[in-house]
């Protein structure tokens, strides 16, 4: 699918969660409105979990999330995944200096993971713990791989992906952005090309790291993507939301006026009942005329029934008053003997 054959809506929302004080994750979305020329995407979304004593992380995740978003925007390279990278690079930059010019702010960091989306082209720049997903007919797939200690033990076989849930050093990340002078970062393109109905989900760890992956793909699949928002945040914090908690969700829908014949295949197993809505709308209503007919050509088949039946009975009335009639004059002409009347017949 081109771009002009692709819709995409998207919604995000961010909760302190229940144990936290303040908020340090951020995130932004971008949406080109093609009046700047040529973009690397036409949509970008971001996600950062900062990191850092005091209010460090929540000013090095928002000063990620803004910076990645306008140096993605600026960019008219037509790669995204470069731009990608380049845009989380020019970031870690910004906030590793930022840092260094406070000492308040210094080590601070923050993890980022953006999402670039051309037509049905998804691209993705990754550096630390928060993820993104893809949810397709209900099943949801990480494309991310996680920067972070257990990650690399999960890795290499020391603890299982379950063990890496409650492990105390979960929240020990390898990569992040601000904390260095350098960054390196994850920027790849999906190989596949999203169909319609996918789902793209970026979160931070509060999320991911309490609810499970069958819970996020259910609740990610609701038609209203605020809504579904609104429920992870609530399930997550439902399961004791000791941490922030940010969900940005996008979906991808097509334009029904320019469907390509290749996202019309996509979408034929999921969409064949859609697609035969409009034209076999009018057999139920056929159907039910021709019942209707039918017993409009019953009704009219009983009254001329009855009409007939009572013409029969009208005629076999008049034949036993016909012959009523000339018994009854014979009766008037017969003799006064009975002799004579019994010898007549």
């Amino acid at each position: 699918m081109t771009p002009a054959q692709v819709r995409t809506a998207t919604a995000a929302a961010t909760d302190v969660g229940r144990k936290r004080s303040g908020n340090e994750d951020s995130y932004d979305i971008w949406v080109s409105d093609g009046s700047e020329g040529q973009h690397a995407a036409d949509t970008l979304i971001v996600v950062c979990d900062g990191m850092g004593g005091s209010n460090a992380g929540e000013v090095a995740s928002r000063m990620a999330a803004e910076t990645v978003v306008r140096v993605f925007a600026e960019d008219t390279s037509g790669d995204a995944a470069k731009a990608l990278a380049r845009a989380i690079e020019v970031a870690n930059d910004e906030v590793h200096e930022h840092g260094r010019s406070r000492i308040d702010l210094n080590g601070m960091g923050t993890t980022c993971t953006a999402i670039a989306l051309r037509g049905d082209e998804v691209y993705f720049g990754h550096v630390g713990d928060s993820r993104a997903y893809l949810i397709r007919n209900g099943r949801i797939r990480q494309i991310t791989a996680d920067h972070s200690l257990v990650a690399q033990l999960v890795a290499r076989g020391q603890i299982t992906p379950a063990e890496a849930k409650t492990d105390p050093r979960r929240n020990v990340v390898t990569r992040s952005v601000g904390v260095g002078p350098t960054v390196d970062v994850d920027a790849e393109r999906l190989p596949e090309p999203l169909e319609p109905g996918d789902t793209l989900l970026i979160c931070s760890d509060g999320l991911h790291g309490l609810v499970t992956d069958d819970e996020m793909a259910r609740l990610a699949s609701g038609e209203s993507l605020d809504r579904a928002c609104r429920e992870l945040i609530a399930l997550a914090n439902e399961h004791g939301g000791p941490d922030n908690i940010t969900v940005a969700l996008a979906r991808i829908e097509s334009d029904e006026s320019g469907d390509s014949p290749r996202s019309a295949r996509a979408q034929e197993p999921q969409a064949r009942p859609s697609h035969s809505a409009p034209s076999g709308a009018p057999a139920p209503r056929k159907s039910g005329g021709s019942r209707q007919r039918m017993l409009q050509m019953l009704i009219v088949a009983l009254i001329v029934l009855v009409l007939a039946l009572c013409g029969i009975a009208w005629v076999l009335l008049a034949r036993q008053r016909a012959e009523r009639i000339p018994q009854a004059s014979n009766d008037r002409d017969t003799s006064p003997t009975g002799q004579e009347s019994v010898a007549w017949r």
